[in-house]
C-alpha cells in the first residue's frame, strides 16, 4: 500500500510534519511529495534533517499505522481537511505558509465575514467588557468571531458570540480533542455545538509554547480584520497583529490606559498607524465594502409597522437628536399629542430618550 495525495498529507501531519517550509523542501527534492512513502532512508535523512521526525517516518510508514490514524480521527468526531480538499478555507490557502492539514471539531463556516479579537490573558475588567461588547455588536451583523480560546480577552469574545447565537471559531495550539486551557471547558463545549474548534496539530499534540505563534497566523489568515484589546509590548496579540500586517488585514485597536503595562502594546499599535476602535461602525464601514452584511437587530426593528403619525415623527428624529419642544414645533403636534407617539416609538425600539427630553434614532 502506498499513500498518496490527501492521505499522505494527513499521515505526514500525524507524525509531526506541520511546517510549510518542510513540505516545500520535500517537494523541491522529490519532485512529487508522494515519493517520500517509498524513499530511501538516506534521502529522508537528507531532506528532513531531524532525527526524531526521520524516525517517525521510517517507523510509521505502513498501512496499519495510517488505519489507526483514520480511526482515531473518526472516533473523536473530528474532520481532517487537507489543502487539496474543496472544503479547505480559501483564506488559508492564500497566505505564504498555509497548513497542509487542519483538524476541525464542530460546525465551521469559513465563508462568513469574520473578525478576530485578541488580547491579554490577564485582562482587566475594562478589557473583558470591551471584548464582550465588540463581539456582541459584531454578532448582530452575523460576523463570525475568531479567537484562540485563551483566558481573558479570547474567552470573553467567544462567550459573547455564543450568547448572541453567533458563529465562532477557536484556533488551538494543540490537538482539538481536548480543551486548552481546561478552565474554558464549558466554553469549548458550547463552541463545538454552535461553531468549531480547529488546529493544524494532530490529535494528542500537547500545547507547546512554540505552537502558539504559529497558531496566531491562522487566526489572522481566517479573519477579515483584527481587533486588539489590551496587549502588552511582548504578547501573542502583537504577534497576531504582525501576521495581520503581513496578510494585508486591517488592525483595529481599543485604546487602553496609558499607565497600564497591559495596554502598552496596543497603544503602540495606534501610534504606529492602526485604527482606533471606538464604535463597531468603524469595522462595519470597512466590511460593508466587501460583504453584503445586515444588522439583524436593525432588520427586525425595521420590519415593525409604523402608523402614519409615528412615521412622521420618526422621520424627523432619525436625522438628528432633537429636544421635544423643537420636535413639537417641527411636527406641528402639541406635546400632549406627541408624548404617546414617542412612547410607542421607544417601545418599538426605533428611538431612545436621552437626558433632558432629547430624542435620538436607535437604528444605526
Amino acid at each position: 500500500m502506498k499513500l498518496v495525495n490527501r492521505d499522505l498529507l494527513i499521515w505526514l501531519n500525524s507524525i509531526g510534519i506541520t511546517r510549510d517550509a518542510t513540505y516545500r523542501k520535500m517537494e523541491e527534492y522529490f519532485g512529487d511529495i508522494n515519493e517520500i512513502w517509498e524513499a530511501s532512508e538516506k534521502s529522508i535523512k537528507y531532506v528532513l534533517n531531524n532525527a526524531s521526525i526521520v524516525e517517525n517516518v521510517l517507523r510509521n510508514r505502513n498501512a496499519d499505522y495510517y488505519e489507526n490514524v483514520k480511526s482515531s480521527i473518526e472516533n473523536h468526531g473530528i474532520s481532517a481537511i487537507t489543502i487539496l480538499d474543496s472544503e479547505f478555507p480559501l483564506k488559508l490557502k492564500q497566505i505564504y505558509d498555509p497548513p497542509r492539514v487542519i483538524y476541525v471539531k464542530g460546525k465551521c463556516n469559513f465563508d462568513m465575514p469574520s473578525i478576530a479579537i485578541v488580547g491579554a490573558r490577564k485582562a482587566t475588567a475594562y478589557g473583558k467588557w470591551a471584548a464582550y461588547h465588540f463581539a456582541s455588536e459584531l454578532s448582530k451583523w452575523n460576523i463570525s468571531i475568531i479567537s484562540g480560546l485563551a483566558l481573558g480577552i479570547d474567552a470573553e469574545s467567544h462567550k459573547a458570540a455564543l450568547d448572541c447565537n453567533n458563529h465562532t471559531i477557536a484556533v488551538l495550539g494543540c490537538g482539538v480533542e481536548k480543551c486548552y486551557p481546561a478552565y474554558n471547558t464549558k466554553i469549548y463545549n458550547r463552541i463545538i455545538e454552535d461553531g468549531c474548534v480547529i488546529s493544524e496539530y494532530y490529535i494528542g499534540t500537547r500545547p507547546l509554547k512554540y505552537h502558539f505563534p504559529a497558531r496566531n497566523r491562522i487566526i489572522s489568515a481566517l479573519s477579515d480584520g483584527i481587533v486588539v484589546v489590551e496587549a502588552a509590548l511582548k504578547s501573542g496579540a502583537l504577534i497576531t497583529a504582525d501576521f495581520a500586517l503581513e496578510h494585508g488585514k486591517e488592525i483595529y485597536v481599543v485604546p487602553g490606559n496609558i499607565n497600564s503595562a497591559n495596554s502598552a502594546g496596543s497603544n503602540k499599535l495606534i501610534c504606529d498607524g492602526a485604527k482606533i476602535l471606538l464604535n463597531v461602525n468603524d469595522i462595519i464601514e470597512d466590511l460593508e465594502l466587501k460583504f453584503n452584511i445586515i444588522n439583524e437587530d436593525k432588520k427586525a426593528v425595521e420590519s415593525v409597522h409604523l402608523s402614519e403619525e409615528e412615521q412622521k415623527i420618526y422621520d424627523i428624529i432619525k436625522s438628528e437628536q432633537i429636544h421635544i419642544d423643537l420636535l413639537s414645533y417641527k411636527s406641528g403636534y402639541a406635546i400632549s399629542k406627541l408624548s404617546p407617539i414617542l412612547t410607542i416609538l421607544e417601545l418599538k425600539e426605533f428611538i431612545v430618550q436621552l437626558p433632558g427630553k432629547i430624542f435620538a434614532n436607535n437604528i444605526s
